[in-house]
């Protein structure tokens, strides 16, 4: 993605400027941005990543064993200024931009999250973000990172590192042999030829696992994507080799024309569900190999794909390509969140792609060519120092960006919360129960326009991140053990069980134990429903084991537990297995969906009354259009900004779960009036923060509901 497109072959015939390999980054950049900013029949464009991690292993390469066949050695100083001068700059700038703009344009909340990014992205780590807390690369339904796009830049680092110095290792094997001249570069090449086609194959063979056993992890993964650099090393290092027979014309023309299509097929059969990288990364991967391994040959660059690469407008996008790849996620995606579209309409879009071209040519002209150009940082020292000159002016950014955000958060401080007296002896009668009658009330005051509390609980800074703590007992790490919580002393128990609704409900469910003397078991699984229908694996898309495992056990430990009372609280699955077992349900059967839905929660219900113990059924909390934090430090100017409807979908299957749940003798606690009034949502009830993001209860907000929640079940004191 950033290499001097210079490249040398044994023939000479490939050696110095390719100007295809210019026209075939142009190709890389213009699908990936296309990708992006979602024009139809593109969906595949994200494949644009793959070409250039070809390019980077081919050209690096090349320059690598140039050098050593020169020189006899690898000037690892030499090398990695080189990389520092071509690469820190540019992507620094960008880094920074981003950062400002993200205060300047995006909710609060966002900005927090981004500067996050930006350190990881800082020290070419930000593969590794993505993939620890499993980012969806596809996902069009969440906020995405405008940093996101950093994790490919990662990979070529990480490789960069690694590389160079097995190159290194090899060429001393080859000088401790005593081999010298043209027989230690005869040797280099097949221990180099030998060490790459063993690690090549070696990662593409992990990537098929990967991508089948975690996709997530694997779109990010550097182990994963290690074959693709590895295969235009391979070539490069084969077309060090003179060639001693000149390839036929039309053979040449064939390759280059079937090097085009492997990459045009991709873009044109794949789409976000298709399983990457593994199997399918091999069509881009060895289209784009093809097409720089036809230019490298005798005659290679007169072809009619070599001349169409080499075409002037494609070369200068070609030299562009590294600024328009930094610059094109961040513009796009914060030109999404600002103008509230997923999709930017025409006129957006437009202007989107206006600021990714000015962008790009000040910051190739002014930055990428000054740094690359200058003498003074040719200096090999000047020239590494720099990375952690990057890395402070990152920091100082951060710092003052910082600061901006503390004074966003800082406006509404003496704002007071809102009360039921605010409202009592108005035209609407409050509710004799005080907290129905608190979240009236701001419902009212939401109507009302009334500022923004100030004192949120829990505070905005870190909101998303307020996730019910379950200590030793996550059972998504595989664990079985046990974790009693309330009154641990307590000769009557309680269970909860289900998925991250379940969760939330845990705060309030550990505080009732403790006031009304119940021992509490919090069996609960994030994405893992209480019910008998089977959900797919999240991640993998297919049966998910573990998930079954767990459920079975939650009923068996019921059994062991003998407890009083279990509490169920589930949301709706967005795929499930029929009933037959054989075929996958989803929206697009709405009936047959809502089926298998509702009975898996019959069948969950009736199973646990079975085993002896009370069965509550928590229903219908509210799935938010927004989350409720991110539209709060957004700037709105008061609270009527952040009143939300109740979403229609997921009410409906709530209230299909709470019938379920009265024909099977549970007994049914409707929570949307602790949420809503009129169906009507606020973000804010008093100065407490109801949700943490669109569907889950902040900790803090769950705890009030202790309460209520124990008078709702007839709880009393033992």
């Amino acid at each position: 993605m950033s290499e001097v497109t210079r490249v040398s072959s044994g023939t000479r015939p490939g050696a110095g400027f390719r100007g295809d390999v210019q026209g075939l980054r142009a190709v890389a950049v213009l699908l990936v941005i296309a990708a992006h900013a979602r024009f139809s029949g593109f969906d595949g464009g994200f494949v644009g990543v793959d070409v250039f991690f070809v390019i980077s292993g081919f050209l690096i390469t090349g320059l690598l064993v140039r050098e050593v066949a020169t020189t006899g050695r690898v000037s690892l100083l030499g090398f990695y200024a080189r990389r520092a001068r071509r690469i820190i700059p540019a992507a620094t700038v960008v880094l920074v931009g981003t950062v400002a703009a993200s205060a300047i344009f995006l909710p609060v909340l966002r900005t927090t999250e981004i500067f996050t990014d930006a350190i990881w992205a800082s020290f070419f780590a930000a593969n590794v973000r993505f993939a620890v807390v499993e980012t969806d690369y596809f996902a069009t339904d969440q906020p995405v990172s405008p940093l996101q796009h950093y994790w490919s830049l990662a990979v070529e680092e990480q490789f960069y590192v690694v590389w160079p110095l097995l190159l290194l290792g090899l060429a001393l094997v080859v000088r401790r042999r005593g081999a010298r001249g043209a027989e230690g570069g005869t040797s280099l090449r097949a221990l180099a030829l030998g060490a790459l086609g063993l690690l090549t194959v070696a990662s593409f063979a992990w990537s098929i696992w990967a991508t089948y056993d975690s996709p997530a992890t694997a779109y990010f993964s550097s182990f994963t994507r290690g074959w693709e650099l590895g295969l235009g090393a391979v070539l490069a290092v084969a077309l060090s080799v003179p060639v001693g027979r000149r390839v036929p014309r039309w053979l040449l023309e064939g390759a280059a024309v079937v090097g085009l299509l492997g990459i045009a097929s991709a873009v044109l059969l794949f789409n976000p569900q298709t399983a990457f990288p593994g199997y399918a990364a091999l069509l881009p991967v060895l289209g784009a190999a093809l097409l720089l391994g036809v230019g490298g040959l005798p005659g290679g660059e007169r072809t009619g794909v070599a001349r169409l690469l080499s075409w002037g407008p494609a070369r200068l996008i070609g030299d562009w390509s590294f600024s328009l790849y930094l610059w094109h996620f961040p513009v796009l995606r914060i030109a999404g969140a600002h103008w509230g579209e997923r999709s930017l309409s025409p006129l957006h879009l437009v202007t989107a792609l206006g600021a990714i071209v000015a962008l790009s040519a000040l910051t190739f002209y002014l930055v990428e060519q000054p740094f690359r150009r200058g003498r003074w940082w040719r200096l090999p020292r000047v020239a590494v120092a720099l990375y952690p000159a990057s890395v402070g002016i990152l920091l100082l950014a951060l710092v003052a960006g910082n600061g901006w955000v503390d004074r966003r958060l800082g406006v509404n401080d003496d704002n007071p919360a809102i009360t039921s007296a605010d409202y009592e002896g108005g035209p609407e009668r409050l509710s004799e129960d005080p907290v129905r009658a608190l979240v009236q009330a701001s419902v009212l005051a939401a109507r009302d326009g009334r500022p923004v509390p100030g004192r949120l609980v829990p505070a905005l800074r870190g909101i998303r991140q307020d996730t019910a703590p379950l200590g030793e007992c996550d059972y998504r790490t595989g664990t079985t053990r046990l974790c009693p919580v309330g009154d641990t002393d307590a000769a009557r128990s309680m269970v909860v069980i289900g998925d991250s609704h379940a969760r939330a409900w845990t705060p309030a469910t550990n505080l009732m134990g403790e006031r009304f003397g119940y021992t509490a078991y919090n069996l609960v699984y994030s994405g893992c429903p209480a019910s008998q229908a089977e959900r797919l694996d999240p991640v993998t898309k297919r049966e998910w084991p573990e998930c079954n495992d767990f459920k079975e056990w939650t009923l068996a430990t019921i059994a062991e537990l003998e407890p009083e009372l279990v509490l169920v609280s589930s949301a709706a699955l967005p795929k499930v297995i029929a009933l037959d077992g054989t075929s996958v349900v989803g929206f697009t059967k709405p009936k047959k969906f809502r089926a298998v839905q509702l009975d898996g929660m019959r069948r969950e219900l009736e199973m646990i009354r079975a085993l002896g113990p009370d069965v509550a059924l928590l229903a219908n909390t509210p799935k938010l259009p927004r989350e409720p934090g991110v539209c709060l430090s957004s700037g709105v100017a008061d609270l009527g900004g952040c009143l939300f409807d109740a979403g229609a979908d997921a009410r409906r299957y709530q209230l299909g779960f709470a019938k379920v749940g009265r024909q099977v003798g549970a007994t049914v606690v409707d929570a949307e009036k602790w949420f809503c009034y009129q169906q009507q949502c606020p973000s804010v009830v008093g100065n407490y923060v109801t949700m943490r993001d669109s569907e889950h209860m902040t900790t803090e907000y769950s705890r009030t509901l202790a309460g209520p929640l124990a008078e709702e079940l007839g709880l009393e004191q033992p």
